[in-house]
C-alpha cells in the first residue's frame, strides 16, 4: 500500500465516496428519484405538533405520499399533502396525527372511510378526526388530571389536617352509624307490613313516582299553555284555519275540473299525457339537445406558455389556450411577439466627390403581435394541425412518445414565396420538447433554416439553433389553483 501514488490513493477515496453517496439516495432515500404522479389534499388541523414539510403520510400503516406544506391558517394550521394518484381516498376519510412509540416519528395517518364509491377530489379536503387521539394529546390530558389531583390532594390536607376537619369526620361516621341504625329499624317494619309481597310493593312504589312526576309535567304544560296570551293565539289560528279551508275546497275543485280536462285530452298537457306521438316527438328532442350538449359537457382547457431564446440573440414567447373536445382533437387559440417578417426599407441617394451617385437601401424590423388559431387532429402518436401559424397559413405534425413525455414537432407556414430577399422556401420550423413533472418541459430546435441574410441576399449558412422552455395547466390544476387562493382569503 506504501507503494501505491498519492494520485490513486485518492482516486480510490472519490470512487468510495461516489459509491457512499449513491447508496445513499438510492438506498436510503429511493422516493428521491421515484417519478409517482400525486394527488394534492389539504387538511386543518388544531395543532400540528410534530408535522414538517415532507413528513411522511400512511394509511393502514403504509406509506402513500408526503406532507407538501405546513403553514398558519389563524388559530389553526392548514397543512397540504400529497398523496399517490392511485390510492383512491372516500369522501369520508378523516385525518389524524400519529406516533410510532413514545419518542418514535410522527406522520398523518389517513383514516380511510367507507368505500361508497364517492371520492375526494384532486384539491379537496380532508377534515381531521375528532376521536383521534395522538401522544402528544395524551401527554396535555396526563397534565390537565395532575394539575387537578393535586388541587383535590391540597384541598383534603387543608380540611382534614386541622382539628376541626377531624372533629367534623368523627361526627360524619357517627351520623352514618345512626342513620344505618334507623334504616334497619324502618327496614324491619316494612318487612313485617308487606310481608312476601317486596317486589309488587317496590313496583308500585315506582309507578307512583313515575306518575306523579307526569302529572307535574302535564301540569305545567297546561299551566303554560292556557294563559290569556295562548287564548288569543289559539283563536286566531282556528279563525285563519276556517279562511283556509274555504281556499282548499275552492282550489280541490279547480284541480278536479284541470284533471278532467287533461283525461279528455284538451289543452297542451292533456295532449301530452293521452297523444303516444306527441310524447315521442319530446323525446326525440331531449336526445337531441343532449347530443349538442355533450362535447360541452366533456371539455378540457388546456393553458400553454414557452419561451425560445434564439442563437441571432433574439427570443420570441407564445401563449396558447387547447380548447380539448375530445380525446382526439383540440382546437388552439394563442399569441406570440416576434420580429416582422416584412422589412421596412429606405432608400437614400448620396452624392460621392467625384460627382456620381450612390443609392444606400437601410433595413429595419419592429416587434409585433401575431395570433395562431389551429385545429389538430389525433391519430395514434401522431398529430396534425393546421390553420394559422403567427398570423399565416401552414400546417405541423406532432409526433409523441413515452406516454407523452417526448414530442416531435414539424412546422411549416407563411408559404408566400414572392419575395425572394426574405427565404428560399416556406418558414420552417423543427424542435422536440420534454416533459417534466407533468407541468414543466423543456425545449431545443432549429427555426427557419431557409432564412436569407438581408446583406448577401443568400442563405444563411449559420444555422439558427434555439432553446427553451415552459409551463403548462389543464383546467382541473386551474380549479385546484384558484380554489387554494378562495380559502386563503
Amino acid at each position: 500500500m506504501k507503494n501505491l501514488g498519492t494520485e490513486f490513493k485518492v482516486g480510490l477515496f472519490a470512487l468510495v465516496a461516489l459509491v457512499t453517496l449513491g447508496y445513499m439516495f438510492f438506498v436510503l432515500s429511493p422516493d428521491t428519484f421515484e417519478n409517482k404522479e400525486y394527488r394534492t389534499y389539504y387538511t386543518v388541523l388544531r395543532s400540528a405538533a410534530g408535522i414538517v414539510a415532507k413528513s411522511h403520510v400512511k394509511t393502514s400503516g403504509v406509506g402513500i405520499g408526503k406532507v407538501k406544506s405546513v403553514a398558519l391558517e389563524g388559530t389553526s394550521t392548514r397543512i397540504v399533502l400529497e398523496v399517490d394518484m392511485s390510492i383512491k381516498v372516500p369522501t369520508s376519510s378523516r385525518i389524524e396525527i400519529r406516533s410510532v412509540g413514545l419518542l418514535g416519528d410522527v406522520h398523518l395517518e389517513v383514516v380511510r372511510g367507507a368505500d361508497t364509491g364517492q371520492y375526494v377530489e384532486d384539491g379537496g379536503f380532508i377534515p381531521q378526526s375528532e376521536t383521534g387521539f395522538d401522544m402528544n394529546a395524551m401527554f396535555a390530558m396526563a397534565g390537565e388530571i395532575a394539575k387537578d389531583f393535586k388541587v383535590i390532594t391540597k384541598t383534603l390536607a387543608e380540611v382534614l389536617g386541622s382539628e376541626d376537619g377531624k372533629k367534623s369526620i368523627t361526627n360524619t361516621l357517627k351520623n352514618l352509624e345512626q342513620i344505618t341504625e334507623d334504616i334497619k329499624v324502618t327496614t324491619g317494619t316494612v318487612k313485617s307490613v308487606v310481608g312476601g309481597k317486596e317486589d309488587d310493593f317496590r313496583k308500585m312504589i315506582t309507578d307512583v313516582r313515575l306518575a306523579v312526576q307526569d302529572l307535574r309535567t302535564f301540569s305545567g304544560n297546561l299551566k303554560d299553555v292556557v294563559n290569556q296570551e295562548n287564548r288569543d293565539r289559539i283563536d286566531r289560528i282556528l279563525s285563519s284555519f276556517d279562511e283556509t279551508m274555504v281556499d282548499v275546497r275552492g282550489s280541490a275543485k279547480n284541480i278536479n275540473l284541470i284533471a278532467e280536462k287533461v283525461e279528455k285530452g284538451e289543452g297542451t298537457i292533456g295532449k301530452l299525457v293521452n297523444d303516444d306521438k306527441t310524447i315521442s316527438e319530446l323525446e326525440s328532442a331531449i336526445k337531441d339537445v343532449r347530443k349538442i350538449l355533450a362535447p360541452a359537457n366533456k371539455l378540457a382547457i388546456d393553458v400553454d406558455y414557452h419561451g425560445e431564446f434564439r442563437r441571432n440573440e433574439t427570443t420570441q414567447h407564445y401563449f396558447n389556450i387547447l380548447f380539448r373536445t375530445r380525446p382526439d382533437r383540440f382546437y388552439l387559440i394563442g399569441l406570440t411577439d416576434t420580429a416582422k417578417d416584412v422589412y421596412d426599407r429606405n432608400t437614400k441617394l448620396t452624392r460621392n466627390a467625384d460627382g456620381s451617385t450612390t443609392e444606400i437601401e437601410s433595413v429595419s424590423t419592429k416587434r409585433a403581435i401575431k395570433f395562431n388559431a389551429q385545429i389538430a387532429k389525433r391519430w395514434y402518436f401522431t398529430t396534425i394541425r393546421f390553420g394559422l401559424f403567427e398570423t399565416s397559413g401552414g400546417i405541423a405534425s406532432d409526433f409523441h412518445f413515452l406516454k407523452d413525455k417526448i414530442t416531435a414537432t414539424v412546422e411549416a407556414f407563411d408559404w408566400d414565396t414572392a419575395d425572394k430577399t426574405r427565404r428560399r422556401n416556406a418558414h420552417l420550423k423543427a424542435y422536440a420538447s420534454a416533459l417534466f413533472y407533468n407541468h414543466i418541459y423543456a425545449m431545443a430546435g432549429v427555426d427557419d433554416p431557409t432564412r436569407t441574410d438581408p446583406a448577401t441576399g443568400k442563405v444563411n449558412k449559420e444555422v439558427n439553433f434555439f432553446v427553451g422552455g415552459g409551463l403548462t395547466f389543464n383546467d382541473q390544476d386551474l380549479k385546484a389553483v384558484l380554489g387554494t387562493a378562495a380559502l386563503a382569503r
